[in-house]
């Protein structure tokens, strides 16, 4: 967030700042937005995990399937912002986008986290957000 930030408020296009033009001040708004609930939820899944909540493995399956997924979706937005710049080794962004995209891989696939979190519903687990 604060690489994207930093580089729009020293690039200029136009004769202008990147960071003065609206649709980018929305990207930068749901990027923030993004990641915030990714850290919310993973401390609620923690939190569950340490209360040693009968549901915790299905909030930390719904956990690490948001974060990581909305991990990556910031990353390839915050690619999308430095353009060209993003792939340069010498950019920490393009090992950032590296990372969390194999996070996605790592501990169980995304798709296996649906499949848990998919079990425990059918199994008529209470997920209190879906009551």
């Amino acid at each position: 967030m604060t690489l994207s930030r930093d580089y729009l408020a020293e690039r200029k296009q136009f004769g202008r700042e990147l960071s003065s033009f609206q649709a980018l001040q929305f990207k930068l708004a749901d990027m923030a937005s993004e990641l915030t609930a990714a850290r919310l939820m993973v401390r609620h899944a923690a939190w569950r995990l340490d209360q040693g909540d009968p549901e915790a493995t299905a909030h930390c399956a719904m956990a690490k399937r948001f974060a990581t997924d909305m991990g990556f979706t910031v990353c390839n937005e915050a690619l999308q912002l430095h353009g060209g710049y993003g792939y340069i080794r010498e950019y920490p962004l393009e090992r950032l986008v590296r990372d969390t995209r194999v996070h996605q891989i790592l501990e169980g696939t995304n798709e296996i986290m649906r499949l848990i979190v998919a079990r425990r519903l059918l199994a008529g687990g209470v997920i209190e957000s879906l009551q």
